[in-house]
């Protein structure tokens, strides 16, 4: 008897009458006993296989025997399995959906809008039926407004642009209800989804908050609820439609802070935060509904030339106790415009901003214009080191005095506290809270 080392674990002795019956009983085999006076093994094998099954049926009266025949591989009195074959393949049946929910744009491929060639040449792409994110449905749904409904428009209507989680911020309940409303409210047309921030949903990997505004319907809206609509709101309103993505983040960054600042301020006994309505109240009727501005004459290369800064927002804080307010001139820099210019000076650049809000400010711009006694202000940049160079171009414009008109902050600090809490920067280089 040989055998080679490979096969010592694939064989069964016949010998083994335990093994025998378990093969015959369960597995339906048949021993072929010697080579059946054939010199080849595979002629033996094939000479057994001519048995029918009246002739396997010998081995077992239950007939398990004649289930079949594996490929048996004799060699005198051993007999090996051969690995079983390879499992029929059925075609998965698939649905495929109606016609009317898939794109138009077929024969496209998923990675080339203009692909001629290709395996996936002929693919075609699906989306859902619904849910265009800046078309307005035929039908809307049905609405009632409700006080949560005009809170969100006044809240617009104060920060012209904000996201649906800002808002709810604002409103305190749930943001997957306040998009809901907001839902409701721009299928309506009372508020508006900024077609500008398409491309910033392309610039930017992952989901992007959507971002809403204010409508003149939805000023109407107000007004009939007894809201004071100004002029200069449906001003803006207009202007916010057409507005580019870099406005838009910028508007956003923005009602950040403001969210931030408003948030911060629940709860606290001794400030209240006041908005450029409550603020502009003793200003000069004539200038109640214009934006804010303060214009200042300033020296640039040896010239002395009229020039003005708006800030990008105005806010104050009242003390409970005192009854003191101070005002700030809101600056929010996002690094796109340089602190210094060498050249080309008659462009914009944050150190003449900072001359222009110190000339108005020692003129006393902010008495006539807006009526208020005070302001300060208050810059939120991008990193630590660039409110290093705008404390340094504050000091060269003041002869390396500094002034305390000036606050700095980077956005991470404010990120991780808040804007009442967190240490600023004076222009003087110590640190203080917009409290103090």
């Amino acid at each position: 008897m040989h055998m080679r080392s490979d096969e010592r674990d694939h064989v069964v002795n016949r010998r083994d009458t335990v093994a025998n019956n378990l093969l015959i009983e369960k597995l339906g085999l048949i021993f072929v006993d010697g080579r059946c006076r054939q010199r080849n093994v595979n002629a033996a094998i094939n000479e057994r296989r001519e048995f029918n099954s009246q002739k396997l049926n010998v081995l077992d009266d239950r007939g398990t025997a004649t289930r079949g025949i594996a490929r048996l591989y004799v060699k005198h009195h051993f007999l090996r399995l051969a690995p079983p074959g390879p499992e029929p393949f059925r075609r998965r049946r698939t649905r495929r959906r109606p016609v009317s929910n898939i794109h138009p744009t077929i024969n496209r491929t998923i990675h080339s809008r203009e692909a001629k060639a290709g395996y996936n040449k002929n693919m075609y792409l699906e989306t859902r039926a619904r849910g265009r994110l800046f078309e307005r449905p035929a039908q809307p749904r049905a609405i009632r407004i409700t006080e949560r409904d005009l809170g969100l428009l006044r809240n617009l209507s104060h920060l012209r642009l904000a996201s649906a989680g800002q808002l709810a911020a604002l409103d305190g309940g749930s943001e997957q209800n306040v998009s809901r409303s907001l839902l409701a409210l721009w299928e309506h047309a009372y508020v508006e989804r900024a077609v500008g921030q398409v491309q910033s949903r392309l610039l930017y990997k992952g989901s992007y908050p959507t971002i809403y505004g204010l409508t003149r319907k939805g000023a109407w809206l107000l007004r009939k609820h007894g809201y004071e609509v100004r002029r200069r709101l449906l001003y803006e309103i207009d202007k916010q439609r057409d507005a580019g993505w870099r406005f838009i983040e910028h508007r956003v960054e923005i009602t950040a802070f403001m969210v931030s600042l408003q948030i911060s301020a629940r709860g606290r006994t001794d400030i209240a935060v006041l908005d450029r309505k409550e603020i502009l109240e003793n200003a000069p009727k004539t200038r109640r509904d214009r934006r804010v501005r303060l214009s200042a004459k300033v020296r640039i290369d040896g010239a002395l030339v009229q020039h003005s800064a708006d800030p990008d927002e105005m806010f104050g804080l009242r003390s409970i106790e005192t009854g003191v307010e101070s005002y700030f001139m809101f600056e929010r820099d996002r690094g796109e415009m340089p602190v210094h210019r060498r050249k080309s000076k008659d462009q914009t650049y944050y150190a003449k901003k900072m001359l222009i809000y110190h000339e108005a400010f020692k003129a006393g711009e902010h008495r006539r214009e807006l009526g208020i006694e005070n302001f300060r202000v208050a810059t939120v940049t991008t990193t630590p080191e660039r409110v290093a160079q705008m404390i340094d171009a504050q000091q060269e414009m003041t002869n390396g005095r500094g002034s305390n008109l000036f606050l700095f902050v980077d956005e991470a600090s404010v990120a991780g506290s808040n804007p009442l809490d967190v240490l600023w920067t004076t222009g003087k280089g110590t640190r203080t809270r917009i409290t103090d």
